[in-house]
Parts: C-alpha cells; sequence; structure tokens
C-alpha cells in the first residue's frame, strides 16, 4: 500500500492546497502527501518511475517517439533524393555554364553586328556622301584644268562637264536637306 493511500485511509489531517503553476500543471503530484513527496525528492528512481507513468510524461515521450519516427522518415526520402538532386545539380552547373558561354558570346556577336551596322548608320552614310560631292567637285576642277590645258575638243567637255557639274549640285542639295534635317533616316 502506498503512502499516500495509507495517509487517506488514516484520516490524517490533510495539508492546505496549494494553487500554483506546479499544482495546476502536475495535480496528482501536487496533492501527494509530505512522506511521499519527501520520497519524489530524495530517491531518483521513485522520482523517474512517478513522473513517468503520469499523462503528460507518457504524452510528452509519446510525442518525442513520433517525431523521432517522423525524422527517421523525412532523413530516408531526403537519402533517397539526393541522386535526383544531385544530378539536377549537376544540369544546374551545367546550364549556367553554358548560359555563361552564350553571354560572353552574345557579347561578342553584339559588337561584331554593331560594327558592321555603323558602316551604314546616318553621319556614315552622310560622310560617304558628303565626301562623293567632294570627289565630284574635284573630277569637274580636273577637267577644267585638262581643257584649258589643251586637251579635248569644247563638244566633249562641255558634255562631261555638265554631267559632271549636274551630279555635283544634285549632291549638293542633298547635302544641305540633310543639314536642315529634311532627310529622314530610318
Amino acid at each position: 500500500m502506498s503512502a499516500h493511500a495509507s495517509h487517506a485511509q488514516s484520516g490524517a489531517r490533510q495539508e492546505p492546497q496549494i494553487n500554483d503553476a506546479f499544482a495546476r500543471d502536475y495535480p496528482q503530484a501536487a496533492n501527494l502527501p509530505r512522506e511521499d513527496m519527501q520520497l519524489l525528492l530524495e530517491d531518483t528512481a521513485f522520482f523517474d518511475a512517478y513522473f513517468n507513468t503520469m499523462p503528460q510524461a507518457k504524452a510528452y515521450h509519446d510525442a518525442v517517439e513520433q517525431k523521432m519516427r517522423d525524422n527517421l522518415d523525412l532523413a530516408h526520402k531526403s537519402e533517397a533524393m539526393k541522386p535526383e538532386l544531385e544530378r539536377l545539380r549537376e544540369d544546374t552547373a551545367r546550364l549556367f555554364n553554358e548560359a555563361n558561354d552564350l553571354k560572353v558570346r552574345w557579347a561578342y556577336l553584339d559588337e561584331a553586328q554593331r560594327a558592321a551596322f555603323r558602316r551604314f548608320s546616318q553621319q556614315a552614310q552622310q560622310a560617304r556622301y558628303r565626301a562623293a560631292t567632294t570627289q565630284q567637285e574635284h573630277l569637274s576642277d580636273s577637267l577644267v584644268a585638262a581643257f584649258l590645258s589643251g586637251q579635248g575638243d569644247d563638244e566633249s567637255f562641255v558634255k562631261q562637264y555638265r554631267e559632271v557639274r549636274k551630279l555635283y549640285h544634285k549632291r549638293q542639295v542633298g547635302l544641305h536637306k540633310w543639314d536642315e534635317g529634311k532627310v529622314v533616316w530610318m
């Protein structure tokens, strides 16, 4: 017979009830007689046996065991996923390297394309047009110099000179319009 049972049967005087966190959380232990409480404090085996049989302790131990089983299940699932994750990591690294290589190639091709199109830009075309106009003017000047030095006849000189000057003046008009912003460049 336990000390608690013998104490209750003997009709001994009950200790006053204490209302604190311990008494609220562990009412069975809070209502133990003083001798049993003393035994709990002195005998660790009795303490362990008593508290491990309480519903709160059983529930706690059951919850801990369930969490351990859940953790083991998760660990097994994680291990099973490891080869696939390694494959994905390798694929990701490979694709990342390919993307970086393509990025470098893109920069090179983009610069090459810009260089190729530079000669077709408005500034480049205007410079070429201006150079062709200047070249046409020099051609007309060389025709005049050749005619004055006695080369060629009047009729051929006039015909050639007119064609050269006509083209020169057309280009001058075009340059003037370009300078005024009247040439639309796409």
